[in-house]
């Protein structure tokens, strides 16, 4: 008889639970389910800095711009960008969130009709926003991580860090959660930004992803708004994984940190330097952050190199930088009696750009000898 009644026991018990746990499943999404499949609109309290027309764009507090801007004849904008509420406008398909709106600042009085809801808390509209990322697919997944990052007072990473790991989930949802977590950094009670970075960090790593999200993890990790992740990028440019090294080399090149401009400036030295990455850290030294430093060492560098690949990644910074020192350099390559006629050829054609009246003249000279 005892094992009967302690069935019985834990049968009356769940009896009790059940409506609990319906109760704390969420009230915010059993209002929104009573509108049916017609639309249903709810506001909550914005971040500072957070702002918008209510209608068309807004604006984060990070200064990302999302939507359309229309200006007048002056460039300024017509609407006033006003700080909050963020407006939340959910569309369902039976039980499917099928669409997902967001907006910030006053409601236009020409909006679409919607069940109106009202003011809600931060932290519902949060978790039931954030609810539907991890468990919607497309494009309502993605959409609905927005609004819940412009929420007042609210912790993100956390979730976000869970959907960033999630290999059952998405690419583009991974990606955008990835790329908020970055933003996200310094919230108050989350991940906190060493533990966000120790995660990206294990992201980038993790062979078993697929190279779409290493490659997120690892942008992200190098746009960090206060360069934390220059060492970070230069220690995987000599990892053994020969992708990971490239990719880290690659985006090193392409960064104006004086740290990694003179990281890339150090490797272009070593004589066993893969001859794609020499191509790779000479287009990115002499790129817009370019000195007259560099392209000297560029052109100091011509002579030893062993490839029509970087010989030509030089002669197009040479170009790019301009002067007529760079001009001189590439008239000799084309005047060259030892130059291949492919280089020549192509000195003359990087040459044909200059507005420079003297190069023209010297071009008309090799063209009709």
């Amino acid at each position: 008889m005892k094992p009967a009644m302690r069935v019985a026991s834990l049968a009356a018990i769940g009896a009790m639970l059940a409506p609990i746990a319906c109760t704390a499943q969420s009230a915010l999404e059993r209002r929104i389910a009573s509108a049916g499949d017609n639309p249903a609109q709810f506001t909550f309290a914005a971040r500072a800095g957070v702002c918008g027309n209510g209608r068309t764009y807004f604006r984060t507090d990070d200064d990302s711009w999302y939507g359309t801007i229309y200006s007048n004849g002056d460039g300024m904008r017509m609407d006033e960008c006003v700080n909050g509420p963020v407006r939340v406008v959910i569309t369902r398909a039976g039980k499917d969130v099928v669409r997902v709106e967001t907006y910030v600042g006053p409601k236009a009085a020409d909006s679409p009709p919607a069940q109106d809801l009202g003011a809600v808390s931060t932290k519902d509209a949060v978790a039931y926003l954030l609810n539907i990322a991890s468990t919607t697919d497309g494009k309502p997944a993605r959409d609905a991580l927005t609004p819940a990052m412009l929420a007042d007072s609210s912790v993100v990473t956390p979730k976000l860090l869970e959907i960033a790991k999630d290999q059952s989930r998405s690419r583009d949802i991974r990606r955008s959660a990835i790329s908020w977590l970055a933003r996200r950094r310094d919230e108050p009670g989350g991940v906190g930004a060493s533990g966000i970075s120790k995660a990206l960090d294990q992201l980038v790593r993790d062979r078993t992803e697929s190279e779409t999200i290493r490659q997120q993890a690892l942008g992200t990790i190098s746009r960090f708004d206060r360069g934390e992740g220059i060492p970070t990028l230069m220690g995987f440019a000599g990892d053994q994984d020969k992708w990971l090294a490239r990719q880290s080399f690659q985006t090193l090149a392409r960064s104006g940190d004086p740290r990694a401009r003179q990281f890339v400036r150090e490797q272009l030295k070593r004589a066993d330097l893969d001859e794609d990455m020499r191509a790779e850290a000479i287009r990115g030294i002499g790129d817009d952050y370019a000195t007259s430093a560099d392209i000297k060492m560029l052109r100091d560098l011509y002579p030893s190199l062993n490839s029509d690949n970087t010989r030509d990644a030089v002669m197009q910074a040479v170009a790019n930088a301009g002067g007529a020192e760079n001009a001189n350099w590439l008239l000799d390559i084309a005047k060259s009696k030892t130059e291949p006629s492919g280089r020549r050829r192509r000195a003359v054609s990087l040459l044909s750009r200059y507005d420079d009246a003297r190069v023209k003249e010297e071009l008309k000279g090799l063209i009709n000898p």
